[in-house]
């Protein structure tokens, strides 16, 4: 309810376990136990000595529940990969409609710019992290921000080993289909978009 009106947002404190535990007219343990499932879905964050905060954190309950669906073998790594492949063009899509890609352009042609020789592996993964997430970015709309993130987390550890089997000329090519994408953004090319992230990703599917 205090959610629901406002009272309490992204950020708030919320009220100690035995003012929650008189509120909802429930026991104390019961209390303990709903806020332990909210901290675990990363909707709250405890703080020792402090106590529970709203934190919304979508992302980690989201890829929470596609990691598990892994595990249960709900879905494939197949099925994951092609969802990523349509999201990304999709997020492309979003950030050509908003019109804005001059505002990130320049941030995104630097991250472009790092030497892939000069970079250890670690480095170079963390370049193509920033890359995709700075695209996500660019779309300027939480909801794609927040799912595409939480497909990206999921996704991390397989681009990480792609990368790691990856070598130096394959690295260039992955970096050739990110700048071909960056173009295509600039130039307002959905079917040059298209083809950049689906030669992207056919290397990555090559690696894993």
């Amino acid at each position: 309810g205090l959610v629901k009106e406002g009272e309490l947002k992204i950020g708030s404190k919320l009220p100690t376990e035995r003012k929650l535990a008189e509120t909802l007219s429930i026991g104390r343990n019961s209390t303990r136990e709903a806020l332990r499932i909210l901290e675990n879905m990363g909707m709250i964050v405890c703080r020792q000595g402090s106590g529970n905060y709203i934190t919304g954190n979508m992302t980690q309950t989201i890829s929470g529940v596609i990691e598990m669906m892994l595990l249960l073998k709900q879905v494939t790594r197949e099925e994951v990969l092609t969802f990523r492949r349509d999201l990304e063009k999709a997020v492309c899509h979003a950030v050509m409609k908003n019109g804005n890609i001059e505002q990130w352009y320049d941030k995104l042609m630097e991250i472009l710019s790092r030497d892939l020789e000069e970079q250890s592996l670690e480095e170079q993964i963390e370049t193509d992290r920033s890359f995709h997430y700075m695209l996500i970015q660019a779309t300027e709309n939480q909801l794609w921000i927040c799912i595409s993130e939480a497909i990206s987390v999921v996704y991390r550890s397989w681009i990480a080993c792609a990368l790691r089997y990856s070598d130096l000329e394959m690295k260039r090519k992955l970096k050739e289909s990110h700048l071909a994408l960056l173009l295509a953004l600039k130039e307002g090319s959905t079917e040059r978009c298209d083809a950049a992230v689906d030669h992207h990703y056919d290397l990555v599917d090559e690696k894993l």
